[in-house]
């Protein structure tokens, strides 16, 4: 169904591609290109369906599920790897032929970023597919649901919304529509296959909830990324506009399914223990849902009508233009909203009000501090002004984190392990600064949130463990002063560097105003010396004036 529908409006909307020269004149590649794209989105969307139902619906891990998310991932793999020459074929208006002469086919696999994307994609589903082998556990299932919706985030950087004017809210809503997406359909397809199971209840009872925000995070995302990428006016009046129309149409479709689903088909299932009432809402709901996957390839496959407009330098590079050089006003006033980190801030903060006490404000102040280094004028600058990205960062990773591990309640279920939160807390910062990814995040908006997602996660399971009474007083002196050791040494490599990290990038955006790159990095890393040395020192000198005794009245009260 879902290749049909690709397949035939490509049909009727493909001379678009021909004449913006986006699009080989090989037939093969023109339409097997949609198809083998299609057929890595469903199997994607069955692997992550059948993972998230042992991971999060059923309240005990079953095989079965994780056995079918297995052989869904080696189909995931095998059309991405299609998808390879089929792409070539495409972008250097070759037959097929062509380039799947081996050595030819090899040189040319990493020479383009969608190539490069789907190779990545094929990587991610055969380490799925290997490890679905032996995961028996519902920590395994989630962590390999984890890496299947990682999956989902090469392609996506890829295409039309990661390139021209405000590419960077343009990716963030993109990726977030296809999570929605993977987790709805997904869900709801390994929810009819499990419809005789033991655990239906519970496993429906679960999506159906589930379901609702992701169908709001569908809307909300697809209504930004509509708006990004075509004016109004445009929507009923080109291809591309009315393939969106399109979409929003199957939507809200989906909506109305829900509905009834969540209102009779739920109910059923509570009191019948049957998921007959299940099979006769959502079988339909799965067809529209694939018809809405073909018409989002046909929508990959077609030039949104502003291709060709001209855009600044800096907004190419950011998605965004930069009003002159950083200052205090500017850095206070002039915001802009971190769609994927942003919310997760809003979102937290909204679930603060279950705590109580003094942990209220401190944790409310950890999720003011993730807006602020991402949505504030820190956030704006920070790609293009290396000393801002340094404060942006050491916020994510040490102020936020320190303000939510104390206003969290405790929970022993989720302490990270002390050494592996350690490692990771203190090596990140060399990691990423001193071996190349940072500069490769500043050409990719998603890969910059992910580096941002990365230093907060890190940062809150290090500050969890050196909080936490449950490890010994010794233990968590020597997490701390090994981390403060780390951060010093960060920071006196970036008053020492003789090079400017991200040099090249940072040229290329040609501000008149960004001159001094060494100056930049050398503040830096005074910056880091300051946020990032100073918080843990306070942090060790307060473990060291703590005595024994003290600790182990927090054990006993804990238990």
């Amino acid at each position: 169904m879902a290749c049909l529908v690709a397949v035939g409006l490509l049909s009727v909307t493909g001379n678009d591609f021909v004449v913006a020269g986006l699009r080989g004149t090989d037939l093969y590649a023109s339409y097997g290109l949609p198809v083998v794209r299609v057929l890595a989105e469903v199997a994607a969307v069955v692997c992550v369906g059948g993972l998230l139902l042992a991971a999060f619906l059923l309240p005990s891990p079953e095989r079965v599920p994780i056995r079918i998310a297995g052989w869904a991932a080696g189909v995931w793999a095998v059309a991405a790897l299609l998808s390879v020459p089929f792409t070539l074929a495409d972008v250097y208006a070759r037959p097929l032929g062509y380039v799947l002469e081996w050595d030819r086919l090899v040189e040319l696999a990493f020479a383009v970023e969608p190539t490069r994307a789907w190779l990545l994609t094929a990587l991610t589903a055969a380490v799925i597919m290997a490890a679905t082998t032996r995961a028996t556990s519902q920590p395994a299932a989630r962590v390999l649901l984890g890496l299947a919706l990682f999956g989902l985030v090469p392609v996506a950087s890829s295409g039309h919304s990661s390139s021209g004017g405000d590419h960077d809210w343009a990716t963030s809503s993109l990726l977030t529509h296809l999570v929605a997406a993977a987790l709805w359909v997904g869900g709801l397809v390994a929810i009819l296959a499990y419809r005789k199971g033991e655990h239906l209840t519970t496993a429906v009872t679960r999506f159906s909830a589930l379901a609702l925000w992701c169908w709001i995070a569908l809307a909300a995302s697809g209504v930004i990324n509509a708006l990004v990428r075509v004016k109004p006016p445009n929507l009923v009046t080109t291809s591309y506009g009315l393939l969106i129309v399109a979409k929003a149409a199957a939507l809200v479709l989906l909506g109305v399914f829900g509905f009834f689903q969540r209102r009779h088909g739920v109910a059923e299932v509570v009191r019948t223990r049957t998921g007959r009432a299940l099979l006769r809402l959502g079988a339909v709901e799965v067809l529209v849902m694939l018809v809405t996957i073909g018409l989002a390839a046909a929508l990959a496959r077609t030039p949104p009508p502003d291709h060709n407009e001209l855009v600044p330098t800096v907004e190419l590079k950011l998605g965004y233009v930069l009003n002159g050089p950083p200052d205090l006003g500017k850095l206070v006033t002039d915001w802009r909203f971190d769609l994927l980190l942003g919310t997760g801030a809003v979102v937290l903060a909204a679930l603060a009000f279950r705590h109580s006490g003094f942990r209220l404000p401190l944790w409310l102040a950890g999720c003011a501090g993730i807006l602020l280094a991402t949505s504030s004028g820190i956030g704006r600058y920070a790609p293009a002004v290396f000393s801002l990205h340094v404060l942006g960062t050491l916020v994510l990773a040490v102020l936020s984190p320190v303000l939510l591990a104390l206003g969290m309640p405790r929970d022993r279920r989720v302490l990270p392990h002390p050494v592996l939160a350690t490692v990771l807390f203190t090596s990140s910062f060399h990691l990423v600064y001193f071996t190349g990814v940072f500069e490769w995040s500043l050409d990719q908006p998603i890969v910059r949130t992910g580096i941002h997602v990365w230093f907060l996660l890190t940062g809150w399971a290090f500050f969890c463990s050196a909080f936490a009474p449950e490890i010994s007083l010794a233990a968590r002196r020597l997490m701390v002063f090994t981390a403060l050791a780390a951060q010093a040494v960060f920071g006196v490599a970036c008053l020492l560097r003789d090079s400017a990290i991200g040099e090249p990038f940072h040229r290329s955006l040609r501000l008149p105003w960004i001159a001094d790159l060494l100056g930049s990095q050398r503040l830096g890393g005074a910056i880091a010396l300051g946020f990032g040395v100073v918080p843990l020192l306070v942090i060790g000198l307060v473990l060291l004036v703590t005595p024994q005794r003290a600790e182990e009245r927090e054990l006993t009260a804990s238990r």
